[in-house]
């Protein structure tokens, strides 16, 4: 029987005044508190290899069962309290959210798989929907609004697969309603190719009601953790 996986999507929109080191220190603090538990899967930790002014990093892990502290309040201990006051008081702050992967383009699972090539990126976009939009016609038609397909059709890119997740955390801890992520194996000579289709996703006229923040990220080896 196929495992049901729940997502964690967590987004740094600040990382503290002392910068990389001292962020991935206070991350990989809580990673091994995280990684110890027997639902845990694997944790990826992506950087943003573009802007700056947005999202720095932010952290893609995998469950098998929603019963988390991450994702269901009633389940956060005394200790977790504590381990995210640490994690607070370093000056980090996430937007932790748990969700579900709803489609791929392929057809084919892409959580949990790690990138297929080390130069792949990930073009990863958040999307905040407003009361009242019609979630059902946006899931039937998302490779279009989301840019899958413009990525598809640019093979110098190297299109591998793009996933379409949905947040189901109660309470929504994370601001994004979606996330799509496409991993791009041919970035190109310092990302060339691969900023040129972020613009053009980024130049998708979305329906009123919809925001999106779209950037390119690329997965940090040292962040990459496994179920032991």
């Amino acid at each position: 029987m196929s495992v049901k996986i729940h997502n964690l999507f967590n987004y740094f929109s600040k990382i503290g005044s002392e910068g990389h080191k001292a962020f991935y220190e206070s991350w990989k603090h809580t990673a091994d508190v995280v990684v110890k538990s027997p639902h845990f899967i694997r944790t990826q930790l992506h950087r943003n290899v573009v802007d700056t002014e947005t999202y720095k990093y932010y952290n893609f892990a995998q469950f098998d069962t929603d019963q988390m502290p991450m994702f269901r309040p009633e389940l956060r201990t005394p200790e977790w309290a504590a381990e995210m006051s640490k994690y607070r008081q370093s000056g980090m702050m996430g937007q932790p959210g748990g969700f579900l992967e709803i489609a791929t383009y392929d057809g084919k699972p892409m959580s949990p798989a790690l990138p297929q090539t080390e130069s792949s990126v990930f073009l990863t976009s958040g999307y905040t929907l407003a009361e009242g939009v019609n979630t059902d016609e946006l899931e039937a038609t998302w490779k279009e609004w989301s840019g899958a397909d413009i990525m598809n059709s640019t093979p110098s890119v190297g299109f591998h697969n793009a996933g379409l997740y949905k947040q189901f955390t109660e309470g929504r801890t994370n601001a994004f309603t979606y996330v799509v992520r496409a991993e791009l194996t041919k970035p190109g000579e310092d990302l060339k190719d691969a900023v040129q289709v972020l613009e053009k996703v980024r130049g998708i006229k979305l329906r009123d009601g919809i925001t999106v923040d779209s950037s390119l990220f690329r997965v940090l080896p040292e962040g990459v953790f496994d179920k032991n």
